[in-house]
């Protein structure tokens, strides 16, 4: 299974670091989960759940 990781998730959603911190932390972002020694999202969860706060880039 293919994850990204966190700096992925922030270059390529254009998210800061410290934001995506903040949104795992409230709950508005799933907990990153470990995979084959890889700590990560899944793409589809990530872009799920920044499109519902509006912070996905089109």
């Amino acid at each position: 299974m293919d994850k990204l990781t966190l700096l992925q998730v922030s270059h390529r959603y254009d998210v800061d670091v410290a934001t995506l911190h903040s949104l795992v932390g409230r709950g508005a972002l799933p907990a990153p989960t470990w995979t084959d020694g890889r700590l990560g999202w899944k793409p589809e969860d990530v872009r799920a759940s920044l499109a519902k706060l509006g912070l996905q880039r089109s």
